[in-house]
């Protein structure tokens, strides 16, 4: 770490205090010698961005198909799968994650950002009884309605914890995933606000140093954020009225028909204050709205 010091503009510090010898073809972290080590020194920075990542998905699927009968049909299907990949976003389009170890594949393989390893779809459709048996009052006002739901709920996706960049190898790419304590909290969903801070504690982990370029680090997307519990229902009617072929139609839907939330990522930096901390809803949460319509035929 303290090779160069001592030399030219390289002075002793409280962590380097005496002269440590440095070849003439050797770099550290105080005398890196970046420009020396490119290809070619006339460019600081060159970006190229290829189609270079590999992925695996990998899935059990289950459906059951009712058809109508006795009043009422169905379908649900489950899935459970595995997507990895060394890179779900590479570029700037997209909020996804970038291999944040350079060209180390190793490193950079774990859960695709999109990553959802359990979901479940619902969605039906119940009818009524037309209670002919009753008088003509009864069987208008409560016989003959029909109701659906869609119900989705599924796992969350993954979200990768990180820390203040350091450039370990010296190959101008910065690590910046930090070193875990306590292995025991990997795979744990941060869903809830109130305990977010204590199920994902700031001392499970320590930021980089460069003593750190063998030590294993964090891997990309090993916590999960909250899920999807959803349910939208709908309600309608079609009334016979007295004049010929003339129909109302009375509907009313009733979208995330339970309200309940959906959370967003937690804060991921260890350098934050407020590392842990749920402050804000999920970008495809929308609060409970019920919409009410009548249709006139004629």
């Amino acid at each position: 770490m303290c090779a160069g010091t001592g030399l030219a503009n390289v002075g002793v510090t409280t962590q380097c205090p005496v002269a440590v010898p440095l070849g003439a073809l050797e770099y550290s972290l105080r005398v890196p010698r970046t420009n020396e080590r490119r290809p070619n020194g006339a460019f600081s920075t060159n970006t190229a961005v290829s189609n270079s990542a590999w992925s695996y998905y990998n899935a059990l699927q289950v459906e059951w198909t009712k058809r109508l009968s006795r009043s009422i049909s169905f379908q649900a299907a489950y899935t459970f799968s595995k997507a990895l990949d060394t890179t779900s976003e590479a570029t700037a389009v997209g909020a996804g994650d970038t291999n944040q170890t350079g060209n180390n594949a190793r490193a950079a393989r774990g859960y695709s950002r999109f990553h959802t390893p359990h979901r479940f779809t619902l969605y039906g459709t119940y009818y009524l009884p037309l209670l002919t048996a009753q008088n003509a009052f009864v069987r208008q006002a409560l016989g003959g309605w029909r109701v659906s739901a869609v119900m989705k709920l599924s796992k969350g996706t993954p979200f990768t914890v990180t820390t203040t960049g350091v450039d370990l190898n010296l190959d101008s790419v910065s690590e910046a995933r930090p070193v875990i304590l306590d292995p025991s909290i990997l795979g744990r969903s941060i869903s809830n606000p109130a305990t977010s801070t204590a199920d994902l504690p700031r001392s499970a982990f320590r930021t980089l140093t460069i003593a750190d370029l063998n030590t294993p680090l964090l891997g990309r997307n090993t916590f999960f954020a909250d899920g999807v519990r959803n349910v939208d229902i709908g309600i309608s009617k079609i009334f016979t009225m007295p004049w010929e072929k003339h129909r109302l139609t009375v509907r009313a839907d009733l979208f995330n028909a339970f309200n309940h939330v959906q959370f967003g990522f937690p804060s991921s930096d260890i350098t934050s204050a407020n590392f842990g901390a749920i402050t804000g809803l999920a970008t495809q949460y929308a609060p409970r709205s019920v919409q009410v319509s009548l249709r006139y035929q004629y």
